[in-house]
């Protein structure tokens, strides 16, 4: 076990994130240090780690202190030999991309259509492109769902305590498809696996007990007790409020950066400005508990 004697915990200035300074994620922390990065991430809904080099076993590894590590249903798009670790990329071999290149390009929270959806997904940066200036592009913008939910008027959160909003895979990947295209079949095994689950229309964090807006326009199609041409309505307005820039952490790229999100406390989007220059992430996911 490592201790690491100088962390530093640097938050963002945004509504959520921070940056984890004097941790080295190729050595194994101790409980100590391990838990005030647990604590920090917690609070902050998101952390980045600079200047990494972690093979893909030590990134399984400090997945597995967060919880079990999910095998993502887009198995064709896994890592050989490693099925934890989904390829986020835009990477062709003969042809054909070797991972999801339509990842994160529509505003949501990671696989909400589960009955558990997951604690956390963790990111670590390959290949970053950049513009003819050096420029990092393909940046990711996070926001925070918890003080979206703080922000809403009263009587909003009171009129939509206990509600539950159905969120549909299908619907997400339909939505996704209409507003900047697929690179991925959607199979019978996927429509089999991921039916259409109802979660909170407020989500409460399990570990803090911060209340969490988590509905999304396109993916959810339906709030219990509304009729639908109220709920559509309703859901893309929450949204529409949940995304606003005041609860935004846009986060610049570089390569070795591992990054960590929680998908309770906040909602991301991959900005897709690259083009065919090479992006590559090795992305792990933590299973989560059924929300509430």
């Amino acid at each position: 076990m490592h201790t690491a004697t100088r962390i530093e915990i640097v938050p963002t200035g945004a509504a959520l994130g921070a940056e984890v300074r004097g941790v080295d994620l190729s050595f194994d922390l101790d409980a100590a240090s391990f838990g005030r990065v647990e604590g920090a991430f917690n609070r902050h809904g998101v952390l980045f780690f600079r200047d990494q080099r972690i093979t893909e076993a030590q990134q399984i590894a400090f997945a597995r202190r967060f919880g079990e590590v999910e095998i993502n249903v887009n198995t064709q798009a896994c890592l050989p030999g490693r099925p934890e670790i989904l390829l986020v990329t835009n990477i062709k071999r003969g042809g054909q991309y070797i991972g999801l290149a339509d990842a994160g390009t529509t505003w949501h929270t990671d696989m909400s259509s589960y009955e558990r959806p997951p604690r956390c997904s963790i990111l670590y940066a390959k290949e970053v492109p950049h513009d003819a200036h050096g420029a990092p592009l393909g940046a990711t913008i996070f926001a925070s769902a918890a003080a979206a939910y703080d922000a809403l008027d009263p009587s909003l959160r009171e009129r939509l305590a206990g509600k539950r909003a159905v969120h549909s895979y299908i619907a997400k990947m339909m939505a996704r498809q209409k507003a900047v295209g697929l690179t991925r079949e959607i199979t019978a095994e996927h429509r089999e696996k991921l039916r259409p689950v109802s979660h909170p229309v407020f989500r409460t964090h399990p570990i803090t007990g911060r209340k969490c807006l988590y509905v999304t326009e396109g993916e959810c199609t339906a709030i219990d007790g509304l009729p639908e041409a109220e709920a559509l309505p309703l859901i893309a307005s929450l949204h529409q409020h949940l995304i606003s820039p005041q609860f935004q952490y846009r986060h610049q790229w570089k390569v070795g950066d591992v990054l960590m999100w929680d998908n309770c406390l906040c909602q991301h989007l991959a900005i897709q400005d690259y083009g065919a220059r090479p992006r590559l992430m090795h992305r792990v996911t933590v299973n989560g508990s059924v929300p509430f």
